[in-house]
């Protein structure tokens, strides 16, 4: 099921997989058990057998590496869809979906973090089921996580220098200065967009001109490709 944690720090209580803060254990409490309800057996939903799940499961590995083209024009974010039961989606994510939307019947998981590689392997019993190698040393592979920057990185590349009590106060220096240490503020504040990899479920429908109404569900990948080059050692 999908893991929240109690963050101590500045006593912030944070969902560790969609980062969501509360000031307060109890909303962090509601929250982990909206998450408990979400894996919840829907009336919609029928129980599969073991073997029509693996499939299901063979399937999604399928659509994501046909998506891991050799070339660097193919890197970057991807949105797929596959068509697929509610059943077929629940018997594989049940215990890590993340949000149900009653409304619309909708799912969302959420895969972020150093172990969401090692988390989705498991789920979809495959350890390679984000990475294609090709000639040349090549990796094509499912970005998962990213380290984050130096923090030493972020220091500014200019130091505040202690005014001469004597010496007149330059006002245009001084308007100069108070902007460079807001941009400098701003640079060190704005996060970059964490990497994460989404999979739902959806369904769609349409109608024709006799308003005759048909639809079918979808699940829906979204995520990042990229690229590098693999070294291999002999002994």
């Amino acid at each position: 099921m999908s893991s929240t944690s109690n963050n101590a720090p500045c006593n912030k209580f944070e969902c560790r997989i969609c980062g969501k803060i509360y000031k307060r254990n109890s909303g962090l409490t509601r929250h982990m058990a909206t998450i408990k309800d979400a894996n919840s057996v829907k009336p919609t939903v029928y129980d599969l057998p073991e073997r029509a799940i693996e499939e299901t499961r063979q399937i999604l590995v399928y659509h994501i590496k046909e998506r891991l083209k050799q070339h660097s024009r193919h890197v970057g974010n991807v949105h797929i869809m596959i068509s697929c039961t509610e059943s077929q989606f629940f018997g594989v994510f049940k215990g890590h979906i993340h949000n149900y939307y009653p409304k619309t019947g909708n799912y969302k998981c959420m895969f972020k973090g150093v172990d969401s590689y090692s988390t989705l392997s498991h789920i979809l019993g495959d350890d390679n089921w984000g990475a294609k190698y090709s000639l040349h040393h090549q990796k094509t592979f499912v970005l998962s996580y990213q380290l984050p920057s130096n923090p030493c990185d972020s220091k500014e590349s200019y130091q505040c220098q202690e005014s001469d009590p004597l010496q007149e106060p330059d006002p245009l220096q001084h308007h100069t200065l108070i902007n460079t240490t807001e941009k400098a503020r701003k640079q060190r504040t704005r996060k970059p967009r964490p990497v994460q990899i989404i999979i739902g479920w959806k369904r769609k429908s349409k109608s024709d001109v006799r308003n005759i109404i048909y639809s079918s569900g979808f699940v829906f990948i979204k995520f990042t490709i990229s690229r590098t080059r693999v070294i291999e050692y002999l002994n």
